[in-house]
């Protein structure tokens, strides 16, 4: 009788565990926007309206700053 509770919480953890263990494995990994910055141009040279073009061509050139002193910091450490 006592082995099957412990058998029932054995089980119960490694389902637990396996739900976790694929959960984990099939995350998307993190996006880095420094790794192709010329899509953000791209997108702003192809957007439609006056306004979102404006709107990219702003994220572009923020990313883009943030970026190059991204880069500034790394090789000066």
């Amino acid at each position: 009788m006592r082995n099957s509770w412990i058998l029932k919480i054995a089980t119960f953890a490694f389902v637990v565990f396996l739900v976790w263990l694929l959960a984990w494995i099939t995350m998307p990994p993190e996006e880095d926007p420094c790794d192709d910055p010329q899509a953000d141009v791209s997108a702003a040279v192809i957007a439609d309206q006056g306004g979102d073009q404006e709107a990219l061509v702003n994220r572009a050139i923020i990313l883009r700053g943030k970026c190059e002193q991204d880069n500034k910091e790394s090789r000066s450490e």
